[in-house]
């Protein structure tokens, strides 16, 4: 009696999805499951900063949700092994404090990140198969294998008393995958028929008709640029990209090419790949980076990090004439094997201008997309496991809010009640019971922002200040005091920087100077505070006046 009563009791439960990030954007997945007192999260990824956040490195997701909830949290799981999955498992599992499950692949490029950060001795990554079934509390975690960009990607069944929901994690329908490795329709189907309450899926490419081109169209478009370049051939894509880093050296090794890598993080995933079977090359056919100008140029293919022009990296460098070991020369033929992450087009134009600046021939998806195709499925697929896993609910995640809309659109169109579709947004909490499920409020978040080895101390306050002094430049008024009697000693100085230049505004500066004087006290001063924002508020009125710009003012008193 009292096992019949706990197993009602538990089907009364509610299960909670919040996306914490991944809706709404197309980088920084993370997503929250939470069954009465147990939690399981599922990807930690990073994203990428946009133009607005000046000298931030990447944007993590906000667990402001989780802090006080770590007890009940009862694992990470990981769909892939790409930047936006787990690029930020090195700044919230230590925080946390939980198991990480992944794939072979995965926890290989997920422990390569862990040790840059000093902390893999601290976290432990848990190596599973697809098929292979984990109980974390109340839910029942199942992988299941799908195909991407990149090997050993899976997405997960996840089952609790109220009903199993599909996590689909970034998957396409490739018949032909570079790992030989199709998604498992079987297992689809089974679950299907098993009955699946809720299905959270994959939308990124909901606007586009038809089916994804297979990941193993790209070698033989290696291989046609290989066999007509005269020169070195430069590839660049994510360093995480196992699968087109595998094509790369094929085509390469079959036209008598050496390869040579740059960037460390694409040096470091490759050693990774390779000693856990996922590539296999003959060791003669590496070139370390400082030897490759004695290669003959039409023998070599460089395979570079750093296709989004992140800053900082391998191409970006190469691109400003910054590298140690590689500088562009003519005749080398330069292929961005990735398409730009939406939103971040800019400074990927950028760099290809820099290229072609220095006499570079640079092939991106704007002139062909010859050279990448998406891991992610078009509208084809996304039906197609829509039938296959015949759910009750669909919850389309990981897009833009358009492609979201666009995939709940396709759904309704094929008889799904529009009832039964939600679009979520990020901290947005979605509740399901056994009456149903139901938008239940928002939990708060915001974008945390990293910037060198500071985590989310960089704020809107400090953002704002970076857009002034970028988009306004700084005044500084250094005033000097006798230390011994408070008295100011001598005329101010003021010096500009990305304002005025000192010398062609010296009347602008004397201005400054004058009314400067005039803010400050005959005599001694005992409130400076007082005198500093009474000198900041004089100027910053003054400098609109004369110039209709605001650039940060900033008063610094000298005692000698």
């Amino acid at each position: 009696m009292k096992l019949e009563m706990k197993e009602r009791n538990l089907i009364r439960g509610k299960l909670k999805f919040i996306p914490l990030g991944g809706n709404g954007q197309v980088t920084k997945n993370m997503f929250v499951y939470e069954y009465e007192n147990d939690i399981i999260i599922v990807d930690c990824g990073m994203g990428f900063p946009d133009e607005t956040m000046f000298g931030i490195d990447m944007v993590i997701p906000d667990i402001s949700y989780l802090r006080d909830k770590k007890q009940k949290i009862r694992g990470v799981l990981i769909t892939h092994g790409h930047e936006d999955h787990i690029g930020a498992l090195p700044y919230i599992l230590p925080e946390l404090s939980v198991p990480v499950y992944a794939t072979k692949l995965t926890a290989g490029l997920i422990n390569v990140k862990l040790k840059e950060h000093n902390l893999q001795q601290m976290m432990k990554v848990n190596v599973i198969e697809p098929g292979q079934r984990i109980q974390l509390g109340s839910f029942q975690a199942e992988a299941f294998r799908v195909s991407h960009s990149i090997p050993d990607a899976v997405g997960y069944a996840l089952s609790t008393p109220l009903g199993t929901t599909v996590h689909t994690g970034d998957y396409k329908f490739d018949m032909t995958p570079v790992d030989e490795k199709p998604t498992d329709t079987a297992k689809l189907a089974e679950l299907g028929r098993r009955g699946v309450m809720a299905l959270m899926s994959d939308s990124l490419r909901s606007e586009k008709l038809g089916f994804t081109l297979s990941e193993s169209m790209i070698e033989p478009k290696f291989e046609e640029a290989m066999e007509e370049a005269t020169g070195r051939v430069i590839i660049t894509t994510f360093s995480s990209n196992i699968s087109r880093v595998k094509q790369a050296i094929g085509a390469s090794m079959r036209f008598g090419r050496k390869v040579a890598l740059v960037g460390r993080s694409m040096e470091s995933n490759l050693i990774v790949a390779r000693e856990l079977g996922y590539i296999k090359f003959p060791n003669d056919i590496l070139v370390r980076i400082e030897n490759i100008e004695k290669q003959p140029p039409s023998k070599l293919t460089l395979i570079v990090a750093g296709s989004q022009a992140q800053s900082g990296s391998a191409l970006t460098r190469i691109a400003n004439g910054a590298h140690k070991f590689v500088s562009i020369h003519p005749g080398d033929l330069v292929i961005f094997s990735a398409d730009p992450i939406p939103g971040h087009e800019d400074p990927v134009h950028e760099v290809v201008d820099n290229l072609t600046r220095l006499g570079a021939r640079v092939i991106y998806s704007d002139i062909t997309d010859e050279f990448h195709v998406s891991g992610h499925g078009a509208q084809a697929e996304l039906m197609l496991m829509l039938n296959l896993t015949k759910p009750r609910y669909l919850v389309p995640i990981s897009g833009m809010y358009r492609q979201m809309k666009r995939f709940a659109d396709l759904a309704t169109n094929a008889g799904v009640d529009s009832k039964n579709i939600f679009i979520l947004e990020e901290g947005n909490v979605l509740e399901f019971t056994k009456d149903g499920a139901k938008l239940d409020g928002e939990v708060e978040t915001s974008n945390v922002m990293v910037d060198g080895l500071g985590v989310g101390d960089v704020g809107d306050v400090v953002l704002r200040d970076r857009r002034v002094l970028a988009e306004e430049g700084v005044v500084v008024v250094i005033v000097t005091i006798k230390k011994s009697t408070g008295e100011v000693v001598g005329e101010p100085d003021i010096v500009s920087r990305g304002f005025v230049y000192m010398k062609e505004a010296e009347p602008l500066i004397s201005e400054v100077k004058e009314l400067v004087k005039k803010s400050v006290p005959a005599g001694k001063v005992s409130n400076w505070h007082f005198v500093r924002e009474k000198i900041i508020d004089s100027l910053e009125k003054f400098l609109y006046q004369k110039t209709q710009r605001r650039p940060m003012v900033l008063t610094v008193v000298v005692e000698v």
